[in-house]
């Protein structure tokens, strides 16, 4: 995949593509499912739900193109 076929100037799919992203997205208020990801500090695998326990967490996504 390169930049030209992940990136777009416009939305040119039509509105029924974006109602369909939009009715199906979670709510805020929904609780996401947990799964696994990698302690950056110990390199080691941890639940999303073992943080959860301990307090708020945040998750960013992001794109860098």
């Amino acid at each position: 995949m390169t930049s030209k076929d992940y990136n777009y100037a416009t939305w040119g799919h039509g509105s029924e593509s974006f109602e369909d992203f939009a009715t199906g997205a979670p709510l805020v208020t929904s609780r996401a499912p947990s799964f696994s990801v990698e302690d950056l500090a110990s390199g080691e695998s941890v639940e999303m739900k073992d943080l959860w326990r301990k307090g708020v967490t945040i998750v960013e996504f992001g794109s860098f193109t």
